[in-house]
């Protein structure tokens, strides 16, 4: 009998009906089904879980929920012991807008599929990255990362959704952010030192990505991949707008972009600075300005695929 602990997103839809379904399938298992109440409430759920003896910690979520929940089982795995710790694993239950993690992972889609996951044991250690960088409120900040970080336009996009009101809906919100960004952003500079290359000059966007997939399944990072220990780095410098929006086909099919102003690179650790804070996205979630300091821990998490 499996310890299975679910962390629902307190806006999902049909919470009720997935609960009755979740304990059906479940039904020879202990489960938790925990509906979260508010910010930062899935990382609390889910070091709880992991202290109080649960070996599989379901997010039922968008990757900002999963990047909560991610946190909280890092949290809770330095509170046991190295056997304990090998029972952990994390899934997904894609319940969120965008869903760009499990694009690259093609993890379970529904929660049939993901019960069958769950019986067989199906899992891939997966990369986390590690990032600092200082709040809104100008204090330093830690905190791990599954999918994607990204600085320059997408940045402002997160910070803008962020305080904007969503009573237009996810969607719509997320179009009026995007299209009053594009018209008004400005390339930003920035300088940049990693393991492997080095940066100084004006961009649109500095990307640094463990999966393929961010901005509701823009492939920005054909080669990144959570398994191989390493970052795809991807720089899009003096682009203009109109170059960005000709090479947007290529992006939506995860295709690389052909142009002297972009580069992709392979990195395990990065620091980035610039003369004003920028705003940072981390796993779609706006969460404060650089300067940046990411870092790559390897096989760090069991991940139910």
């Amino acid at each position: 009998m499996k310890r299975i602990t679910f962390i629902i997103h307190g806006k999902a839809k049909e919470k009720d009906l997935l609960s009755e379904k979740i304990r059906g399938l479940f039904h020879e298992n202990e489960v938790q089904i925990k509906i979260t109440q508010h910010q930062n409430h899935a990382s609390e759920i889910a070091c709880e879980a992991v202290k109080s003896g649960s070996e599989i910690i379901v997010c039922g979520g968008g990757d900002g929920s999963l990047n909560e929940t991610a946190n909280g089982v890092m949290q809770g795995l330095d509170f046991l012991k190295e056997e304990e710790k090998e029972k952990i694993r994390l899934a997904v239950l894609p319940l969120g807008t965008g869903n760009d993690f499990i694009k690259t992972m093609r993890s379970p889609s529904n929660i049939k599929i993901l019960y069958e996951a769950i019986q067989k044991d199906n899992v891939q250690k997966i990369d986390l990255g590690f990032a600092e960088f200082f709040s809104q409120n100008g204090k330093p900040q830690k905190r791990y990362f599954i999918n994607i970080v990204d600085v320059g336009m997408g940045g402002v996009v997160a910070e803008k959704l962020s305080r904007y009101s969503k009573w237009l809906g996810a969607n719509l919100t997320y179009q009026r952010a995007i299209l009053s960004t594009l018209i008004t952003y400005k390339n930003q500079a920035i300088e940049v030192n990693s393991n492997t290359f080095s940066y100084k000059g004006n961009m649109m966007n500095f990307i640094v990505a463990n999966g393929k997939y961010f901005g509701s399944g823009l492939g920005i990072a054909p080669e990144a991949s959570p398994l191989n220990g390493k970052f795809s780095v991807v720089i899009l410098g003096e682009i203009s707008i109109l170059d960005y929006l000709r090479n947007l086909g290529k992006v939506k099919r995860c295709e690389k972009i052909k142009h002297p102003q972009v580069q992709y690179h392979r990195a395990e650790t990065i620091e980035l600075n610039s003369a004003l804070p920028l705003p940072i996205d981390m796993d779609g979630e706006f969460v404060g300005y650089s300067p940046l300091k990411i870092s790559i821990h390897k096989q760090a998490l069991k991940f139910i695929v």
